[in-house]
């Protein structure tokens, strides 16, 4: 059963093969997301000179007309080099560097928030091709070590995304069937609208959503059931790419999880076949770094597989308990998730797809009204600036900050405005949002889209003005089910402190 359970050792292992397919893998699906993102240069961008990045002086700096085909050159040349497996250690660290600076640091600083999940999982795969290629190269003992912490993070990422989506809403058929039906995620949303959401297939589809990922994850953390876990992530992953607009996330989800393919495995015999022997790196064993950074190396690792759960721990209990920790243990708490990413996995959960905005331009005097933006195929395909899956969250973000902030209407609005200049809007037209709320109808239980209010942008004015259309739901509703509620700032999820007078 070799190619079906992984060994019963504590420590695992990945075949040459494997790691190569990995290297490569994760080059090639990068330069495919970068590739995507050139016509929308706004990603990478200041709003200084229209990009989505808040402007300030270290952004600036990086992110402006000249540094941007610098940059992006640089980092075309460090994918193209791990392709190829040439300097790959240090093509991987260049990598690393620029995902890290877009993807993690600027989460919190700019309305594109570091591309979401998308840009995250960019970063840590490249983190984690990063410490597989610097200890094979120069430290062998430690390759083992390296790949346990990664397949460790993997499985919490999943055990937290699973986690969440079985705590708001998807076991109470609260989840996919409105992301399916939602024409800014779904590949075939008329189909899903027109099924019954409380059918079999339905039902079905939210309890394999959530429990798939807590599933792989448990496996995942057990020696013998590492492959079969990672496998199960793999699976369900392939089929969200021939039904929800993810961009390369899928892909890369996919890949992510062959990490738990040991050698001899199902799917390495099958890689096996496919990596010839000129394409696997030959090291030379000759070269090796100081006993000390090695020693140091060793200590992170450890350290850091052993903090994770216990950061896990805290988040999900800032989040779901709704309390804050002893002030110097939230402190310690935020900086250290913050610092290496971490956070509660709330991709396509019900929050977040269950509704979707339509943007106008409309006459200052209330005169004509056009929309600007399509989804899906017919507005163009990947050329379509709304059909690329960071342009999806960028907008779902900014109307989450409604649900997540609701007592707080200035950042809601400074985000608006901020995405708002991006849209070179002429300046005798206002921008119109609509916003449309997926809900069920209680009569054939199909999914009906609902305008529930719209956003009225004057950019000459600064001014973001809600009309409400129906006055039975709100932009600020959460399911009473779920454990979204306001946190102090984003970066924390800890409830928000109120202010007692003295």
């Amino acid at each position: 059963m070799e190619w079906l359970l992984s060994p019963e050792t504590f420590y695992p292992q990945l075949s040459p093969e494997m790691y190569t397919f990995l290297r490569m893998g994760y080059s090639i699906i990068t330069i495919l997301t970068l590739a995507i993102t050139l016509p929308n240069r706004r990603f990478f961008l200041s709003e200084r000179w229209g990009g989505y990045a808040e402007s300030a002086r270290d952004v600036d700096w990086i992110q402006n007309p000249i540094a941007y085909p610098l940059i992006q050159i640089i980092w075309f040349a460090s994918l193209l080099l791990m392709l190829f497996g040439v300097w790959s250690v240090w093509a991987a660290l260049v990598n690393l560097l620029l995902s890290r600076y877009f993807f993690v640091y600027m989460r919190w600083k700019g309305v594109a928030r570091g591309m979401g999940a998308p840009g995250y999982m960019t970063y840590w795969m490249g983190l984690g091709i990063f410490l597989l290629e610097f200890t094979n190269y120069y430290s062998p003992d430690l390759f083992p070590l390296a790949l346990l912490a990664i397949q460790v993070d993997y499985a919490f990422i999943m055990l937290s995304a699973g986690f969440y989506k079985l705590n708001s809403g998807y076991a109470h058929q609260n989840g996919m069937e409105l992301g399916a039906a939602n024409p800014q995620w779904g590949f075939w949303p008329k189909f899903y609208g027109k099924r019954p959401t409380d059918d079999f297939f339905m039902q079905t589809f939210n309890h394999l959503a959530w429990g798939l990922e807590i599933l792989g994850a448990v496996l995942m953390l057990i020696a013998p059931f590492r492959f079969i876990g990672g496998f199960i992530i793999f699976l369900s992953f392939a089929f969200l790419i021939t039904q929800i607009r993810l961009g390369w996330l899928a892909h890369l989800v996919m890949l992510c999880s062959a990490v738990f393919f040991h050698p001899g495995s199902l799917v390495d015999l099958g890689i096996a076949e496919i990596i010839t022997p000129t394409m696997i790196e030959t090291t030379n064993p000759d070269i090796a770094i100081p006993i000390a950074v090695e020693q140091l190396l060793q200590i992170i690792l450890w350290t850091y597989i052993i903090l994770l759960p216990l950061m896990h721990i805290g988040l999900s209990y800032n989040f779901y308990m709704r309390k804050r920790l002893p002030e110097i243990l939230q402190i310690t708490l935020e900086r250290y998730t913050n610092f290496f990413g971490l956070i509660v996995w709330r991709v396509f959960s019900q929050d977040l797809v269950n509704f979707y905005p339509l943007i106008h331009f409309e006459d200052k005097n209330g005169g004509n009204r056009r929309q600007i933006m399509k989804y899906g195929w017919a507005g163009g395909g990947f050329l379509n600036r709304y059909n690329h899956v960071a342009e999806s969250i960028v907008l779902t973000t900014l109307f989450t900050t409604l649900k997540y902030y609701p007592s707080n209407d200035i950042r809601f609005q400074d985000r608006v405005l901020r995405y708002c200049r991006t849209l070179n809007c002429p300046a005798d037209q206002n921008i119109v949002f609509e916003y449309y709320s997926l809900q069920r109808n209680p009569e054939n239980a199909h999914v009906e889209h609902i305008l529930v209010s719209e956003f009225v942008v004057d950019l000459q004015a600064e001014t973001v003005k809600e009309v409400q259309i129906h006055e039975a739901f709100s932009t600020k509703d959460v399911i009473s089910i779920s454990p979204v509620h306001e946190a102090g700032y984003p970066g924390s999820y800890a409830p928000k402190q109120v202010q007692t007078a003295k």
